[in-house]
């Protein structure tokens, strides 16, 4: 078998996989959508958990059984390459996200549309993401030698090359008193799984990273509200 053989193969073995494939980035940087929480945020701790986070002492989480989604927005980034066509493909990807997360909230609260008592107000942001190079991604997955390089190179940058990435800043209050109830920033970039079965897929490491919020979301909610069954992502 050659090497583009076995490239062929080992991307067929992928697609057959369900493992997501990214990972906590080294750091994080706030953008605007936080304003004065920004100042609060201290660093997370374990992987559910975002790298910077602020929670208030005071917040009674087991009294919250309803939650106001607020749509799920793409901050305005002076940084950003991305052309018109990406940001639509971007915006979709967070559209899928938003109606995801809803859905799966709505298994332990009941989501409302306005104010409610015994409500909080949850509004989240995507303020950075990047795209993956999808082939060279495959090949620096597959080759012994670029894996090896690529090894050394995430050691040293916090990400592998190729690799995609984005940030999400959030924001939770009480949704009649607006009193501040956490808020962090978080940043996720793909990692060098070898079965990761959105392997062709360029916006792969977003939608992966997206999905993997999702269940982090559910499985904190559960744990700070004292629950029993919670399912870490």
């Amino acid at each position: 078998m050659n090497r583009y053989e076995a490239i062929i193969v080992v991307a067929a073995v992928a697609l057959l996989s369900g493992c997501a494939s990214t990972q906590h980035a080294r750091d994080v940087h706030t953008s605007g959508f936080l304003a004065e929480y920004g100042s609060l945020l201290e660093p997370g701790k374990g992987d559910e958990e975002a790298l910077l986070r602020y929670r208030n002492p005071k917040a009674d989480w087991a009294a919250y059984h309803k939650i106001l989604l607020e749509p799920v927005t793409i901050w305005d980034d002076p940084t950003s390459t991305l052309s018109g066509e990406q940001r639509e493909d971007l915006q979709r990807l967070v559209d899928n996200f938003y109606h995801t997360l809803a859905l799966k909230l709505s298994k332990d609260y009941e989501m409302v549309e306005t104010p409610a008592p015994d409500a909080m107000r949850v509004q989240a942001a995507i303020t950075h993401a990047e795209k993956g190079v999808t082939e060279l991604t495959l090949v620096s997955k597959v080759s012994p030698q670029v894996r090896a390089v690529n090894l050394l190179w995430t050691f040293a940058s916090g990400k592998p090359a190729f690799a995609g990435e984005v940030t999400i800043e959030f924001i939770v209050k009480d949704a009649q008193t607006g009193e501040l109830l956490s808020a962090g920033c978080d940043r996720r970039v793909g990692g060098t799984n070898l079965f990761d079965r959105e392997v062709f897929n360029s916006w792969g490491d977003v939608k992966n990273s997206l999905e993997f919020w999702t269940d982090a979301s559910v499985y904190r909610l559960c744990v700070l509200r004292g629950g029993t069954n919670c399912v870490k992502p």
